[in-house]
């Protein structure tokens, strides 16, 4: 037998597109992945696929975040045609990451930073969202919320903490 992967056919991107969905919703993100590199193998440009690629990688930070990840994430945010929905995607990515680092011992005030980043995207989409979409909204009052919730601070830099020793 030949292991080798195989072509899907152009006319079953719609099908795959949906199966991909629906395997995230089952929280199985590495099948979703799968299919989106199936459908972007013979579709690169299909801007729907890049978008649930995106959200199936985000989907897996939480379980590993590796550099490769994060590089394949942004790669692929920067093929998105919309700048809104770079913008949007990038503060997602900040966003999930900072979320990952609450639930990391001695991470919180990396988490700061990370809140700190996707509100900063999330401005930037606020300020060229499509009417009647208030998504980045939604996500920025979310971050704000969590911060205050989590009660989160930026980090000290090491001068701060050399003076507060030395005191």
């Amino acid at each position: 037998m030949d292991l080798k992967l195989h072509d899907i056919r152009i006319g079953a991107v719609g099908e795959a597109l949906v199966k991909a969905k629906q395997y995230r919703s089952l929280l199985e993100p590495e099948i979703a992945e799968s299919i989106c590199l199936d459908v972007l193998h013979i579709d690169p440009d299909n801007q729907d696929v890049l978008v649930i690629y995106i959200l199936a990688l985000l989907d897996q930070i939480s379980r590993t975040e590796k550099q490769t990840q994060i590089k394949s994430i942004e790669r692929t945010i920067e093929k998105l045609a919309s700048q809104y929905q770079r913008y949007y995607y990038s503060g997602l990515l900040n966003e999930r990451r900072a979320r990952h680092m609450i639930t990391q011992t001695m991470s919180h005030s990396f988490a700061y930073d990370y809140f700190i980043e996707a509100l900063k995207f999330y401005q930037q989409a606020v300020d060229r969202c499509p009417d009647k979409n208030d998504e980045a909204i939604l996500r920025w009052n979310s971050c704000i919320r969590t911060i205050e919730k989590e009660k989160l601070k930026p980090r000290r830099d090491s001068e701060d903490a050399l003076v507060d020793m030395e005191s």
